[in-house]
């Protein structure tokens, strides 16, 4: 599935989605949310949970390689980026 047709789902759909098809590579924490990335083959899809009453308030897609530096601040996944890399060529 390509981004732009996921990004046309409903949110309950993106995250069956994400939960079926996705690969979960990391989480990190910004004010109440938790935030879960996974890899969908084409882009990337974070999931965004609402610490304070349990619920998903989003699910936010990129493609761009910038976008995953919070995580890679937050620990080394130098080498799971690079076998992502080679999965998509």
């Amino acid at each position: 599935m390509k981004v732009k047709e996921f990004s046309q789902l409903p949110l309950t759909e993106q995250i069956k989605c994400v939960q079926d098809t996705g690969r979960y590579l990391h989480a990190r924490l910004k004010g109440w949310c938790h935030i879960s990335l996974y890899f969908m083959g084409t882009f990337y899809a974070e999931v965004w949970l609402l610490e304070h009453c349990g619920s998903i308030g989003m699910v936010r897609t990129f493609t761009s390689q910038e976008q995953l530096d919070p995580y890679l601040k937050t620990t080394s996944m130098d080498k799971l980026v690079q076998e992502l890399l080679v999965e998509k060529k």
